[in-house]
């Protein structure tokens, strides 16, 4: 894992732990805020495209502190997925509920089928999350 930061004058507290990047997914974590980010890029065609994602996911829940940790979900780059990867997703989602999962931010894919999608995946994961059409206003209502 290694230190990420987007912008050069950045504070190390604001420095992003890169747990996991591929062309499917982005996977960081944020100490200061005990937050993990997880970008999902594009389309999946199916389960096996991803083998990694639940360790990687494990890596990234193994560095969050006691005590809740909350999620950026940005979902901005993806297309619709088959229904298996959607059914993936979901397993996720329980995963970091059950791992303490206490505050979660989701930023809409701008596909409009795709966003319908992640509407149905959410409810069958019954995972509270607010949604957003931007990644500042969802990292903002974050900090708050």
């Amino acid at each position: 894992m290694t230190m990420q930061s987007t912008d050069n004058n950045i504070t190390q507290e604001n420095s992003k732990l890169l747990v996991a990047q591929n062309k499917c997914y982005e996977l960081l974590y944020m100490p200061h805020r005990n937050r993990v980010y997880l970008h999902i890029f594009g389309f999946w065609k199916n389960r096996s495209q991803v083998p990694e994602y639940f360790p990687d996911l494990q890596k990234a829940l193994a560095l969050v502190q006691p005590g809740g940790f909350s999620l950026l979900l940005d979902l901005r780059t993806m297309i619709t997925h088959p229904q298996a990867v959607m059914s993936k997703h979901i397993e996720v989602l329980g995963l970091l509920k059950e791992a303490g999962l206490r505050r979660a931010a989701c930023v809409d894919p701008a596909d409009r089928i795709a966003s319908l999608q992640v509407n149905d995946t959410i409810d069958q994961s019954h995972l509270v999350t607010r949604r957003f059409t931007s990644y500042s206003e969802a990292e903002a209502w974050l900090n708050e």
